[in-house]
């Protein structure tokens, strides 16, 4: 049997994504939820607990309490929106290092004031794990793990381990692969590190002898259609989408 988990990010169509749980709920779905925007306190969490889908929320531990933005919003906004979103593809194939030295270059040489984002607080997390959501691990600063060295995939997972620790959170064993990105290097790591289930960003279907190191997610968004929607839970758009993909690109 197919098992659909379903990932979003920000949640900020709340009426489209009322109409979603209906669907997920029908399907049994599982909901994931990525980076921890504040929009799911606002608008997703009143209405996961009014229908009761199961629900992971994987949050970045070192923004918690703080008012220090995602990174890649930082990149959108210093350099606008078409130019930043180049950018984020670039940078998202170059080595750790280099994409936090171009991290710091942004910051200290734009005249736009810091950008500042205000983040979930740990009693809202409280507030939500007691109410049956599963706070998951996502990293500690969202790098992308395959363009990371052994000793910076060790920090986040240490550092990540460290925030649950300290607040009493139940679900550092339970990790997103920020922006999907993962090898073996890094799934050897998590599971010397506890981890004991990782989530992919890789828009497929799940079968039954699934590894639990590498479960697929289906992508979706709050202005998703309900028939997309339906489309993407049969598995059928997961299928077409690599052919479309390599007809437009040749």
């Amino acid at each position: 049997m197919e098992t659909r988990v379903l990932t979003y990010h920000k949640i900020n169509n709340p009426a489209q994504f009322e109409r979603h749980l209906d669907i997920a709920k029908r399907y049994n779905c599982l909901i994931t939820v990525d980076d921890g925007d504040r929009s799911f306190y606002e608008h997703a969490f009143p209405l996961l607990r009014r229908y009761q889908v199961r629900c992971v929320l994987f949050i970045i531990t070192g923004l918690i309490d703080s008012d220090k933005p995602f990174w890649w919003d930082e990149v959108l906004y210093y350099l606008g929106p078409e130019v930043g979103a180049n950018m984020l593809r670039k940078i998202k194939l170059v080595p750790n290092k280099d994409r936090e030295e171009f991290l710091t270059r942004l910051r200290t040489e734009s005249h736009l004031p810091p950008l500042r984002q205000k983040q979930l607080t740990t009693q809202q997390l409280y507030e939500m794990q007691e109410a049956g959501i599963i706070i998951g691990n996502h990293s500690h600063t969202h790098p992308l793990f395959a363009n990371c060295t052994e000793e910076e995939v060790a920090v986040e997972l240490e550092e990540s381990r460290k925030f649950f620790a300290r607040t009493g959170l139940s679900g550092f064993e339970i990790f997103a692969y920020p922006n999907g990105s993962n090898d073996l290097k890094s799934e050897t790591l998590l599971k010397n590190a506890g981890i004991q289930s990782a989530y992919l960003f890789d828009h497929k279907l799940n079968r039954r002898n699934k590894d639990y190191m590498r479960i697929s997610r289906l992508s979706v968004n709050d202005y998703t259609s309900v028939p997309k929607l339906l489309f993407i839970l049969s598995g059928l758009h997961s299928m077409i989408l690599p052919i479309r993909k390599k007809l437009l690109h040749g």
